[in-house]
């Protein structure tokens, strides 16, 4: 919280540079990565929207940001020549690093965003008022699943760290880690 109040402030101009914020000792630093074991109890104890929320993290390696305000004009659920599924579509504006960038879809979620749509526009993930899903309210039924599974503590951008992980791996290398989680550098 107190990072992002120094980039805010940084980017409203009320600082000059925003100043280095180190852990201290003992403090946790947010590493954790879902074990394949765990995944499907997970997942299972999932209610919706955080359980077709939490699989396309998994799958894709979107941030919840992204995943929120991603819209159906950005989905792709036919392959390009040569692919075998689908792809998303993450824009430069809806990033953090502000560069567009194509995610390809795994079977899993091919099949979840063929079951939410697909529609011809509006988000993806909505309420059922038409309204977006806030990301407080999916932080809120993430905490209540992790303590009724008796899970550690982490927090749903864990699911990227398990994306990430999971590339490497499967062996793919660091540029290819690099341009699907949308990291500017390697």
């Amino acid at each position: 919280t107190l990072r992002r109040m120094l980039r805010l402030a940084h980017e409203w101009k009320l600082l000059n540079r925003v100043p280095r914020i180190r852990l201290l000792r003992g403090e946790k630093i947010r590493e954790f990565v879902l074990p394949r074991a765990m995944e499907a109890v997970y997942l299972a104890a999932c209610p919706q929207p955080l359980a077709s929320v939490a699989t396309l993290l998994l799958d894709t390696g979107m941030r919840l940001g992204e995943a929120l305000s991603l819209n159906w004009e950005q989905v792709n659920l036919e392959p390009y020549a040569g692919a075998r599924l689908g792809s998303v579509v993450i824009l430069g504006e809806k990033s953090k690093n502000g560069r567009t960038r194509t995610i390809p879809l795994t079977p899993r979620a091919s099949s979840l965003l063929r079951g939410l749509g697909p529609n011809e526009s509006g988000l993806v993930f909505r309420r059922a008022d038409g309204e977006g899903l806030r990301a407080a309210h999916l932080g809120q039924q993430h905490a209540r699943v992790r303590a009724l599974l008796k899970l550690p503590e982490f927090v749903l951008h864990s699911l990227r760290h398990t994306f990430g992980t999971r590339l490497g791996e499967y062996g793919a290398d660091a540029f290819t880690i690099m341009r699907l989680m949308g990291h500017s550098t390697v």
